[in-house]
């Protein structure tokens, strides 16, 4: 009997003792919560953004387990395209132009804000340069940097810096006429009778002089693609090199340019370039009477397949459109504009210059990115046709008495140089 009664005792105490541990776990644990650690950004990907470009940051403490990373833009909440502890990329955020803020929060902990400066889409005014005039500028398409010549022939290198464009001196000495860059580090500087090329950013150059017999006035770079390069005079003679510099060859002006007997210059080139319309090179501009009498001046055009050789003559005894520019312009040599200095009005050749239309009143200028997409001055108003003419619209208000000199292009941004410090840069 004693020994059934111990036996029912310890039932019931291991009955007991298992409901009590049963008790003991279904109860819920109180979470520990991690405070967040201090948040460090020490680098951005880019201390000068584009819009559209991504941003990326890196430091430490980006995530916390228990608490959700917030990122902030100018005080809007983004949301990052890729996060880790040490990283995170932020797909092309939404940036103004000039200084923008970035941190980082989790919880109650915030970042040291982060500045970086940037340019948003659409035109916007490069002011590194000062109220100088601005005879031109290169704008390249994988490149942030500006390269730009001032009418006082220095050229200047313009780069993207935390706090904005900042100008630097190319290294070179001396006073230019013509300035154009292929890319950040090959390029080309006119000082005539030379031609400086460069591919390391004019720490080393390539040079070559001509005689004042071949130039008659200056050396122009009238085409420029990759490293391919023609120079042409006014005289109709051309430098071609594909090495940027090292090696060239030099066609020599007809001999019909300059009288032989007085020596009195003849040909007189304005306009040099390519027709996307066959791809052969064109020069235009005028047989010069030699008397001076303007209105017996006759069209000059030649043809060459390959820009530096084997010219023919097109024309050389149309008459000359009286009152017009001669600084012609074309994409298409089947549709040449100029303007009609006497009533502002832009026209149009579809003949090789025989002929004119107008096709616009009150234009100061015109500049052309593609066969159908041109830009006007009118006025203090920049206009656009992308249907060669056909509609116009307003593409930007200039600040009074403005006075553009010079427009470049490239696939995805255009840049405007001019006179008293006038200088846009539109991104698309």
């Amino acid at each position: 009997m004693k020994k059934k009664l111990l036996l029912i005792i310890i039932l019931l105490f291991g009955v007991l003792f298992v409901s009590c541990s049963g008790d003991e776990s279904d109860k819920p644990k109180t979470p520990i919560l991690i405070d967040p650690s201090p948040i460090t950004i020490t680098a951005a990907s880019t201390e000068f953004l584009f819009s559209g470009e991504d941003l990326e940051l890196t430091g430490s403490n980006f995530v916390n387990k228990d608490y959700p990373t917030k990122v902030f833009v100018n005080e809007v909440e983004v949301t990052p395209k890729e996060i880790t502890d040490t990283k995170i990329l932020i797909s092309s955020p939404n940036v103004k132009s000039g200084i923008n803020v970035v941190r980082i929060q989790i919880q109650n902990i915030n970042s040291i804000p982060l500045n970086f400066n940037a340019i948003a889409k659409g035109w916007n005014k490069i002011n590194a340069l000062g109220a100088i005039n601005i005879y031109k500028s290169t704008v390249l398409e994988n490149s942030k940097t500006i390269f730009s010549l001032l009418d006082t022939e220095i050229p200047k290198k313009l780069e993207a810096k935390s706090n904005g464009y900042t100008q630097t001196t190319i290294n070179v000495p001396g006073f230019f006429e013509d300035f154009q860059m292929i890319d950040d580090k090959a390029g080309i500087l006119i000082s005539t009778p030379n031609a400086s090329f460069t591919d390391d950013a004019f720490q080393n150059i390539n040079k070559i002089t001509t005689e004042y017999k071949f130039t008659s006035s200056k050396l122009n770079i009238g085409f420029l693609e990759s490293n391919q390069c023609i120079l042409n005079t006014m005289l109709g003679g051309q430098l071609y090199t594909n090495d940027n510099g090292k090696t060239f060859v030099k066609n020599q002006p007809p001999s019909w340019a300059i009288n032989s007997n007085t020596g009195k210059i003849k040909l007189n080139v304005k306009t040099f370039g390519k027709s996307t319309s066959n791809g052969k090179f064109y020069q235009l501009g005028i047989i010069q009477d030699l008397n001076y009498n303007i209105d017996n001046n006759k069209n000059a055009v030649l043809e060459s397949p390959t820009g530096y050789s084997d010219w023919a003559i097109k024309d050389t005894i149309s008459k000359t459109g009286k009152n017009l520019s001669y600084n012609y312009k074309f994409k298409n040599i089947n549709q040449i504009l100029t303007i009609n200095q006497v009533d502002n009005t832009l026209v149009q050749s579809t003949d090789m210059m025989k002929s004119w239309t107008v096709l616009r009143t009150n234009v100061n200028s015109v500049f052309l990115r593609t066969e159908k997409e041109w830009y006007i001055q009118s006025g203090d108003k920049l206009l656009v046709t992308k249907n060669s003419g056909a509609t116009w619209e307003l593409e930007m208000d200039l600040p009074v008495n403005s006075f553009i000199s010079d427009i470049s292009f490239s696939k995805s941004k255009i840049i405007i140089s001019g006179f008293k410090g006038l200088h846009y840069l539109k991104l698309e």
